[in-house]
Order: C-alpha cells, then structure tokens, then sequence
C-alpha cells in the first residue's frame, strides 16, 4: 500500500474554499482580491530564489504552490464576473419590461410539479449570448455573459440540446454566486422567432450542430425504445445509461433517495470506471499497445460525457480521468489523489460557480474517500470479515461518511441503511450500465437489438429497483437531523469521533503519520529532504531536486487553516453563543422569546399563521387580507426568509397581503390551492408570485407520513385536500382549502384553512386512513365559524387552538359554539381578536402564550 501524495491537496482545498466565498462578491472586492494575491505570489517567487537552504523554510514550497493556486482562481472568479458585468443583461435586470435573449440550450428541459389547472411547467437553462431589451427609450442589441434560467409552459419541452433559441420575457434576479446569471419568465403571448423552421419549435432559431445532432438523436431513440419497458426498467435504464430520469416514478426515485441510491441514475464517477475498464479490456483483447489503449479509452470517455452531457460530476468524472490516461499514455503510474486536486482547480479555473455546485461538491468528497478511506476502513474490517467482503463494504461506507454532512444541507436527515443498501445493489450497476450504453448506441439504428440490450439490462435494474424500495419501507430508514451549517459540522464531528473510537487513536494516528505527508504531520519516504535552495535546484535543472524544494508545510501552517475554517463555519452559523460573547443577547426578535415554535399574527378578519423553522427563517401559512399588519408582524418576529409558504386559499383574508410578505421576506417556495376560486384572485395570485421569480407549485395531499417534507428542522405533510374525496361537496373555495399538519421541535400543528363542515369530515377520512391522531395545537377552521365537525375536533384533541379574527368582524367569529366545542375535548382557545400576535414557546414540557390578552 503506497503513501498518498498529498502536496497538492491544501492548495486545492483553500482554493476551493476562497472561490466559495469570492463568487458571490462584487466585482470590486475580487479585483483587489486579484491584485494582492498576485503581489504575493511574485514577492514569494523572488523571497524563495533569494534565500539559501540554510534560511528557507521547509515548508516554503508548499505556501508559494497554495499562493499560485490562489491567484489562479481568483484572477478566474475575477474573469467572470466582469465578463457577466460588462453584459446588458445587470443594467435590463435593474430596468425591467420585456427583453429578448438568444442563446444556446445547455440542458435537457426539466419538468417542474404542474402549475395551477394541472398546466406543465418546465425549466430549461441557455448559455446567453445576447439581450435585447429597450433602454433610454431606444431598443438595444447587446452581448450578455452567463446562463439564462427558462421558467416556462410546453413551448420549452421539446427545445433540444444545443439548439440555438431566441427567447421573449421578463428578467428577474438571482441569487448571486451561481452561474445562472438570470431568470426568464418566458412570455407565451410571443413566443415566435424569426427564422424559425416550420418543423421546429417556436423558439429555436438553429439546431444543434451535426455532433449533437447525432446525440439527441441517440438519446430519443433509446428512451423510444425504454418506454415499453416494465415500471421500474423504463426509469432506471436511460437513466443509468444516459442520465435520462424523465420516466422516474415518484415512488422509486423517493426510495433511491431515502437509500442514498441516486448516485446510480446520476452519471459520475462509478459509471466512468465501468466504461474505462471495460475499454481497457476489449482493447486488450485486442492486444493493442499501452497507447493504443489510452487513446481508444480517451474517445470512448469524451463520447460517453458527449452522450450524457456534461453535468458538474460528469466533468469531474471526464478530466480526472482524461489525467489518469495522460499518466497511462506516458508510462508513469497513476496518483489517484493528485489527479483529483488537479481536476478540482482545473475546473474550478474554467469555471468558478462549480465550486457552489452540490453535485460537483459531492462527487469530489466521494472520490477523495474511496482514495483515501478505503484501505484503512478495509483493513480494519478485515478483522471480523473475508477480505473480499470488507473491501466491498468498506467502499460504500467510506464514500457515504464523506458525503453525509453535504447531504445534510439538502434534506437534513440522515439515511440509516445507505451502506447496505449500496453494497447489495453496486453489483447490478456494472451489468446495467454496459448493456444500457450499448443498448443507446444501436437505438437509431437497430431498435431490435436496442430493445434486447435494453430489457437484460432492466433484469440488473430489477434488483437495484428492489434494493430501494425494501429498505426505503424498513422502520426508521430516514432519521431526522438538525439542518444547515451547524448539523453539516455537528454530523461531521460525530463521523470523525466515530472513526477514531472504531478503529482507535494509535491506529488513527499511526495512519496519519506513516501514509499522509501533508501539512507536516509526516514526510513521504519517497520525496526526501534535501538542504539545496530553489535557485540551486533550478540551476542543477534536477528533477529530484525540483521534487525535494516542494516541502510539506508544517503543523502550524496546517493549525492556521483550520481555525481559518473553524471561525468561518462559526461566523456563517451565527450560532446565539457568538453574540453573547460579543456582550449582547441572544438573538431573537424584539419583545419576543428567541425559542418561540408558533406565532399568529394579528392581521385583523385573516390568517397569517408562522411557524419558526430557525434563526430569521419560518414556514408561512397564508397572509392575511392586504395592508401593512402581517409586515409589522414578521418584523417583528425577525423572519426574514421563508422556507414554505401555504396559501390555503385564493380569499382575499388569506393571500390579500401576498405582495407585502413578498417584500419583506425572501421566498424559497409557494404552496397553493388546486381550487381556483375566486378565479381572478387566483390568477393575481400566480401572477405576483411569477413576476417574483418565486417557485410555486399545487398541494397534492398524501395519503402517507412517508409524504411529508422538511422545511428547516420542521416536518410538514398536505393533508387536504384529498384526491377522490371532493365529489359531492359544494364548499367551493374553502373546502379545497390546503390543510396542513406542522410538526416542530415540541409541537404538533393542524391548520385547516377555511374548511367548512363537509371538508372536515373528509379530512377526517384521510387521518383516519393515515393513522394520524391527537395533536398538540390546531388552527380553528374559518375563523371559528359555526360550521364545525365535532368529530374531528374529539379525533385531534388538541391542547391548544389557535383563533384567527377581527376584534370587529361582522361575521361573528369566532362562534360561541365553536369555542364550546373546543373546549369541550380539553383545549384552551387563543384569539388574535382579544390577543392581537401572539406566540407559543414549550418550556419544562408545559406549552405557554407569549403575548398579552384582554
């Protein structure tokens, strides 16, 4: 087992964490970020060929690499973001109206959940080239730098990739950091282009050139042919094969994510590995010469990125293994981990905003862990198992401990059966990803044999499909974790806590000394000292000398970096220990406790309804009617992002303050009625949320728990309404009501909208169904109107209810006998109408009001 050549991995690594941070800054800043790293790396360059060995550091070489890895990325980051600048594309975003932007489609368009009515929704992103847009009252033609998001209707669908297209719509912003540089509305009223072929969709200007013409052609002959395949086949082949997900079930793609499965129907490095190594051996076969084989492999690989396209793991996978031919072609043995780091800054060089992108970040930590981790882990388990079945665990294990704190970030939950479930289905893999590929490349022409190659290889899927769905049903496959940065580190600490009380200190730490050379911590027997000066060794023109200048950098170097790191996750955290220190209070909202879980807010004849999901961040349920009170509320709160938005309903007490919450809070995503009704207001509705840039989508109830999404450190499922279960009632509007159940630290939360006495009844259908019973607080439907189902009120029985009316309403909300009622099954009642806002907080298991009542 050779020692890992680590010398090129801190440079990399801070690299990648300064572009991180540099891409999402003005361009300024970045330019004077630039202009100091270059002045270093110069000043270190002539320091270093001044001194002579007796006075150089030995770890000189390693800070002057890091300096020009550094002024390499930020001179690329600073590249970009003036390109992006210089554009029209700032100066029509700051103008709004209507713009045209061509370009060239760099995706397959994804579908997005329907739109109200059931209407298909798509997305689809453009390498922009040019805007044009009306500025100073002239129209204007100018060059625009960066992606373009679509948001559109069908007339996206069929764009192919590659396609030259010239699109009509509306600007709107982003978030900064990313290499969208901005969002198209796309204008459906207009969406002709001049020029475009008869036969073509409205949109394209040009097809794609003859290379990816052949590609396109390729990918929809082979889904042609894995449509009439069964179920689970006609989503996992093209989507093994060729990254094609679009015939995913819903069901199996939840299961593979539930069992960290994904990564098999996300092309990456595994399937890289299976196509290499099968080149590898056909050319074998063959007899072909060492660089006959590089070669043959180098055409298949750029052919199989081509085939999938280049997404970010694609191009980590591609370029780290175009390294690792180039070490084939020229006789000298691959280093697994140089390749890596020299993949990362390479194309974080090429392109800055990967550094941003989860599934770059994650095929990286995957890689570098099955390098790094697999030989230990291995020889570890070697001591209770054969060889053969501890290196096959030892894989999964490894790459999933690298990758459970990003994963965190996205669903912030932890999958209890990853390692198993990949261990038995990493087999299947290699069958279905061969014959798949091959089943793609006779598509066009020789569908028979397509079809053939494309039904073995769904006997392999058959197995993975199982796999997935067996353990996405054992009892606790998914177990809840604290979100954001502080649950990222928090998983971290623990998995390496867990390392070394597994394998043990002496063990871990004679690892780290005899097998990494990196930061100081240990030396590479093969890279010895030597005591000749960087101006000695360049004039002896010595390769071993040019190797030995190339010192690792001490233990200080190495303590810096981390507390570098350590105060930057703390400060990104803002963790409410930090502004103690600093002699202030805990964060929280003014006049409120910083540990409330549920607030109404005082929005007069309405519903607002907040619940905390962490610090400046809520889950929303609707808004209230229009005026500046649910504002004052959630400033008063402190929220300024929401994680969900629910509007139950398109009343006007329920959305009317839409454009007021939309100001004031930043919007992550929007769940609204599928009833529309009243029909103008819904359209407003939509309408508001469109021009917002803000995703929005239909509530479709779900008939399990296994339905219910996070938002945040809290849990929410739809309940209603249900499917099949609106025949027969009249309520219209409130009765297609969204009603939601909350699950929060303490708390147990049942909102029901304005669901009249028929919509409650049904809705105790589905908890009955679903085995949902008593809950600890319940949002009174309709205001507490008389219109009340007594026997959902017995079946949630909850401790506390929640009231929302005005102190003056002539409707007489709430209902005396509403509150009987209530009060009735042993709940205490809360108004706004005599509590105007007010909070729930859990202290000691006792659930007390934070307000003041009349």
């Amino acid at each position: 087992m050779r020692v890992l050549d680590l010398r090129l991995a801190p440079a990399a690594v801070i690299g990648w964490l300064a572009t991180i941070v540099l891409v999402g800054q003005p361009v300024t800043s970045v330019g004077w970020c630039a202009l100091a790293m270059t002045g270093l790396c110069v000043a270190g360059l002539a320091v270093l060929c001044w001194l002579g060995a007796d006075r150089r550091p030995r770890w000189s070489g390693q800070v002057l690499l890091t300096l020009a890895v550094l002024t390499c990325l930020v001179l690329a980051v600073g590249g970009q973001l003036m390109a992006r600048e210089r554009g029209q594309v700032p100066e029509l975003l700051a103008r709004g109206g209507h713009v045209v932007v061509t370009g060239t489609a760099v995706s397959e368009p994804r579908a997005m959940t329907a739109g109200f009515g059931g209407e298909p929704r798509y997305l689809l992103s453009i390498r922009a080239q040019t805007v044009t847009g009306t500025l100073d009252g002239q129209r204007r033609v100018g060059p625009a730098h960066g992606d373009v998001l679509l948001l559109g209707g069908t007339e996206l669908r069929d764009v192919p990739y590659g396609s030259s297209v010239s699109v009509p719509g509306r600007l709107r912003p982003v978030d900064p950091g990313t290499r969208t540089a901005a969002m198209l509305l796309v204008d459906r009223s207009d969406v002709s282009a001049p020029g475009a072929e008869p036969a073509q969709n409205a949109l394209v200007t040009a097809p794609p050139g003859p290379v990816l013409r052949q590609v396109n052609a390729i990918r929809e002959a082979f889904v042609d042919v894995c449509a009439r395949l069964p179920d689970q086949a006609r989503g996992l082949v093209p989507g093994i094969a060729i990254g094609d997900t679009s015939m995913l079930s819903t069901e199996l793609d939840e299961a593979l994510r539930t069992t960290s499965l994904t990564h098999m129907t996300a092309v990456s490095g595994s399937h890289f590995a299976i196509i290499a190594a099968a080149t590898f051996w056909l050319c074998a076969l063959v007899r072909l010469p060492r660089w006959g084989r590089a070669v043959t492999a180098s055409i298949v690989l750029t052919g199989f990125v081509l085939l999938v396209h280049p997404e970010p793991s694609v191009l980590r996978a591609g370029v780290m293994g175009a390294v690792a031919l180039l070490a084939v072609l020229l006789g000298r043995q691959a280093q697994a981990v140089p390749a890596l780091c020299a993949t990362v800054v390479v194309l974080l060089a090429v392109d800055p905003f990967l550094a941003r992108s989860y599934g770059f970040v994650l095929s990286v930590l995957a890689t570098a862990a099955l390098v790094v981790g697999v030989a230990p882990l291995t020889r570890w388990l070697e001591r209770w198992m054969p060889s053969w079945l501890a290196l096959a665990l030892a894989v999964p294990f490894a790459a999933q401990l690298a990758c459970a704190p990003v994963l965190v970030l996205l669903d912030p939950s932890v999958s209890l059966y990853a390692v198993p479930a990949n261990l038995l289905a990493a087999p299947a893999l290699v069958s279905a990803t061969v014959l798949g590929v091959l089943g793609a490349l006779c598509a066009p022409w020789w569908p028979a044999a397509a079809g053939l190659l494309a039904e073995v290889a769904g006997w392999s899927t058959w197995w993975i499909a199982e796999v997935a769905l067996a353990f996405a049903a054992a009892p606790a496959a998914r177990l809840p974790w604290p979100g954001g940065g502080g649950g990222a580190v928090l998983l971290a600490a623990l998995t390496v806590a867990g390392l070394v009380g597994m394998m043990g200190w002496p063990a871990v730490s004679w690892w780290l000394r005899t097998r990494l050379f990196v930061a100081g911590l240990a030396r590479s027997p093969s890279v010895p000292r030597r005591s000749r000066s960087l101006r000695d060794a360049v004039a002896a023109r010595g390769s071993a000398d040019l190797r030995a200048a190339w010192a690792p950098v001490r233990v200080a170097v190495f303590v810096l970096t981390l507390v570098v790191a350590a105060t930057a996750v703390v400060w990104a955290a803002r963790p409410p220990w930090l502004a103690e220190l600093a002699g202030g209070a805990p964060a929280g909202p003014a006049g409120w406790p910083p540990d409330w879980e549920v607030a109404m807010c005082d929005v007069g004849q309405g519903d607002a309804m907040v619940v905390r999901t962490g610090p400046g961040r809520a889950l929303m349920v609707d808004v209230g009617p229009a005026g500046a009170e649910v504002g004052r509320c959630l400033a008063d709160l402190a929220i300024t992002e929401l994680d969900l938005l629910v509007l139950t309903h398109f009343h006007a007490d329920h959305v009317g303050a839409l454009t007021e919450v939309l100001a004031a809070t930043d919007v992550a995503q929007v769940l609204v009625s599928p009833v529309a009704d009243p029909p103008d207001q819904a359209s407003a509705v939509t309408a508001a949320l469109d021009d917002a840039a803000v995703p929005w989508s239909v509530a479709q109830a779900g008939e399990h728990p296994s339905t219910a999404r996070d938002a945040g450190a809290v849990t929410w499922q739809v309940l209603a309404p249900a499917p099949g279960r609106m025949e027969g009632i009249a309520g219209g509007a409130n009765d297609g009501s969204v009603a939601l159940a909350i699950t929060t630290e303490h708390l147990t939360v049942m909102a029901l909208g304005d669901l009249e006495a028929a919509g409650q009844a049904a809705l105790l259908t589905t908890l009955r169904d679903a085995g949902i019973g008593e809950v600890d607080v319940v949002k009174m439907a309709h205001h507490g109107s008389r219109t009340q189902d007594a026997a959902l009120a017995r079946w949630l029985s909850p401790e506390v209810t929640l009231v929302s009316s005005g102190a003056d309403n002539t409707y007489g909300h709430p209902a005396a006998s509403a509150l009987d009622l209530y009060r009735g099954v042993g709940s205490a009642i809360v108004r706004t109408d005599t509590c105007s806002t007010f909070a729930l907080v859990v202290r000691d298991g006792q659930t007390l009001v934070a307000g003041t009542c009349s």
